[in-house]
């Protein structure tokens, strides 16, 4: 009874090609959820980790409950995560 939701800033065309082009090589399936595009970080504001000086939303998890209620998050520094070339999982 759990949904998962991928978000960032980038418009749904340049999700499509990253898939296309990038994702697909690590995930020969696809992403096992949605992703959405939060153009001009409106989700990533009220959940504070859109970098306004960026215009990116930094790297963020979080748990909700049925009532809208955050249960648990955590917000990673803007590099974890972002070098595809590495092996290991960050």
């Amino acid at each position: 009874n759990t949904q998962i939701l991928a978000m960032s800033v980038d418009s749904r065309f340049s999700h499509k090609i990253w898939d296309e082009t990038e994702l697909s090589k690590m995930i020969p399936k696809g992403l096992p959820c949605p992703l959405l595009s939060d153009a001009g970080g409106k989700v990533g504001k009220l959940y504070g980790v859109y970098d306004s000086k960026g215009g990116v939303d930094i790297r963020g998890r979080f748990i909700i409950d049925p009532d809208g209620v955050i249960q648990a998050m955590e917000i990673l520094a803007p590099p974890v995560g972002r070098n595809l070339d590495r092996k290991s999982v960050v």
